[in-house]
């Protein structure tokens, strides 16, 4: 089967540990120059607030990102469904896509960041002494009792944004390339919304970034290397379903 990486190039960078360690890199510099996250946010607060906290805008952002998850997920079952009944299946929506994208948010923004945010417990901005809250501030990955749930790092919302890319594998490959150069600025907006409202630090957002493609990068090859086994399961039970009606 004809293998159709996300992206190609990255791909190949990351199968040498390349991209390994450019995660390494990214975290290091906030654990060696945590100043950077306060710098960053400084520059959003002002007046004794955040200037995205209570703007109507920002807020529809961060409300539509949100929901636009269920919608995902809803019409991800939805080409599950047509892909199996249909009686000519369209490739550009084969099974072995869907449980890509489906598996991409579940280990990413489900399993690994939600985990980091439990385990690491970093305030958010908006509760910092420097902010105008009550809590202290402490850099990335150190552990913190400052925070007990819905915790700053990494970020969710970031997380689940970086994970939207797992959706270029829908767009045929001629195409993808100016796909992502529109889709990624969106998304990276969508990103640091979070920042502009006080909720993260930049830290957040850029790591939580880091680790999803990553596990984009690392998941992809092992999903296409099942692609006909699973494409072709969906399709039979989608026969089976056919010949009882």
């Amino acid at each position: 089967m004809h293998n159709i990486f996300l992206f190609t190039s990255i791909n190949r960078v990351f199968q040498k540990g390349s991209y390994v360690y450019l995660v390494i890199a990214i975290n290091a510099l906030f654990i060696v120059s945590p100043q950077i996250d306060l710098a960053f946010s400084r520059h959003f607060y002002h007046s004794g607030a955040f200037f995205a906290a209570d703007s109507v805008g920002w807020i529809i952002l961060r409300d539509f990102h949100r929901a636009s998850q269920l919608y995902l997920l809803v019409i991800l079952l939805i080409l599950l469904t047509v892909y199996a009944l249909w009686r000519h299946p369209l490739p550009s929506i084969a099974p072995h896509k869907v449980v890509y994208v489906f598996l991409t948010f579940i280990l990413g923004p489900g399993a690994l960041v939600h985990s980091l945010k439990l385990l690491i417990g970093r305030a958010r901005p908006r509760h910092l002494l420097e902010f105008g809250g009550a809590m202290d501030f402490t850099p990335a990955w150190q552990m913190a009792a400052t925070c007990s749930k819905n915790c700053s790092f990494p970020s969710g919302e970031g997380a689940a944004a970086a994970a939207m890319l797992s959706l270029l594998i829908f767009v045929p490959e001629r195409w993808r390339v100016v796909s992502a150069a529109i889709f990624i600025p969106i998304l990276v907006l969508v990103s640091m919304n979070r920042v502009f409202m006080g909720a993260h630090f930049l830290s957040d957002v850029v790591i939580a970034w880091s680790l999803v493609v990553g596990v984009m990068l690392w998941l992809w090859p092992r999903i296409n290397a099942k692609a006909e086994t699973i494409d072709s399961w969906v399709r039979c039970k989608g026969q089976s379903l056919r010949t009882r009606a």
